[in-house]
């Protein structure tokens, strides 16, 4: 949903009931900046988010600069219907119980094909911290944003940008009494937020980037992070990105859910689901929005919400111990079974990839009494009983063959 923004207010509206309507809970965007995909800065009413450039002269929203010091828009001159526009989105968005994940200074992939750096970089530091504490003003008593860091940029490869990056960040957290405290990221790829060299510090819900897949092994690094702080997947590889769809990415194979199930059961803090042909809203996203990921992401957000999932310990970390003691296969390959219990031992929850094959043998004395067990399928949401169970010892389950949808991916629920 990174465009957003662009559309008219009954379109976003549309989109975000969408979004509701199938279990998610929050959209993330930009301010956008994307020339390079056909995408001015505009809102859906054709007004941009600064009325000036910085040599005072009136800012049309373009974006490719003879000379970026004079004509780059002036983050201090915000335009008031754009920003209107942007309250009445976020309100939107809190009326259906969504969070935003905002980036207000998208830092950008390649400088100056998309996101604000090069505009970040003219405007300054004195402006850029300003802005930050404009924006930390105006949004002061709205509880649903988390704010987000970087934009698919890490600055340690660049550091002559760092100083706007921190000024813009230090004019947010010079305003005390904010309802949204939380800061999250988007770094390179295959990164979690905290070991970004400059701004890792401020990162309080620990954004893992995955674009490569590996969003397991992602998802346990931010999980581990000293002191503990919430994670999630910020990004893994797309649906309908892969040979099925536009092509872009190569590791967005099908199914695209195994991403999700594994960074959820890694991180514990949550997934984000992205479409190839949905992300920027360009014309012709809206079938896309309904596809067979989408529903099976449906059944993965029914699931979570009908268990304690804030309970749940990654397998052999946070002293839960070892809970797959056998048949776990290979992380970040299809084969891997990321497993979760509580240590209560009252529930324990294991996702076999596609590419799993035999049995999977679990260590029963993580439960805490007699056990009820079933096989739940993550395509349609029907479930199979096992059990009951004892709780002692180990034992081994096979999993029941292939799925509704003709695969092999199944998740074990254990209950005490």
């Amino acid at each position: 949903m990174w465009n957003i923004p662009a559309l008219p207010r009954a379109e976003y509206q549309a989109v975000i009931d969408d979004t509701a309507a199938r279990g998610f809970t929050g959209i993330e965007f930009w301010l956008h900046h994307f020339p390079g995909n056909g995408h001015p800065p505009f809102d859906g009413e054709g007004n941009a988010p600064f009325s000036k450039r910085l040599d005072g002269s009136t800012w049309d929203g373009t974006l490719t600069y003879g000379n970026a010091s004079a004509e780059a828009p002036d983050f201090t001159q915000p335009n008031a219907p754009y920003w209107s526009n942007i309250d009445a989105l976020i309100a939107y968005a809190a009326s259906r119980n969504l969070m935003v994940l905002w980036f207000p200074a998208y830092a950008g992939f390649l400088v100056g094909y998309d996101g604000w750096l090069v505009e970040m970089a003219a405007n300054g530091t004195t402006r850029m911290r300003s802005y930050g504490a404009w924006l930390a003003n105006r949004y002061k008593d709205t509880p649903n944003i988390v704010w987000m860091l970087g934009g698919d940029y890490s600055f340690a490869d660049q550091p002559e940008y760092t100083a706007v990056e921190q000024a813009w960040i230090d004019g947010m957290l010079s305003v005390a009494g904010q309802q949204s405290i939380l800061f999250s990221n988007e770094w390179r790829s295959e990164h979690i937020g905290t070991e970004e060299p400059a701004f890792g510090r401020y990162i309080n819900l620990n954004g893992c980037y995955s674009w490569n897949g590996r969003t397991a092994s992602i998802c346990r690094q931010g999980y581990a992070h000293t002191p503990a702080i919430p994670a999630f997947l910020q990004e893994g590889p797309f649906d309908e990105e892969g040979p099925d769809g536009n092509s872009y990415n190569p590791s967005a194979t099908q199914p695209i859910r195994r991403y999700s199930w594994w960074a959820w059961l890694s991180a514990i803090g949550g997934y984000t689901f992205g479409n190839g042909y949905v992300w920027a809203l360009n014309p012709g996203y809206v079938p896309h929005l309904d596809t067979v990921q989408t529903r099976h992401h449906s059944v993965l957000n029914r699931f979570i919400g009908s268990v304690e999932w804030w309970t749940l310990v990654p397998d052999g970390m946070g002293g839960i111990g070892t809970l797959v003691t056998a048949g776990g296969g290979t992380i970040d390959t299809d084969s891997y079974v990321a497993a979760a219990a509580n240590p209560a031992g009252t529930l324990l929850v294991a996702y076999l990839g596609p590419g799993h094959s035999g049995e999977v043998t679990i260590d029963m004395k993580k439960m805490r009494s007699a056990t009820t067990g079933r096989w739940f399928d993550p395509t349609s949401g029907v479930s199979q009983a096992i059990g009951p169970l004892p709780n002692s010892g180990t034992r081994t389950f096979a999993p029941p063959g292939a799925n509704a949808a003709g695969d092999r991916d199944w998740v074990l629920v254990l209950t005490s």
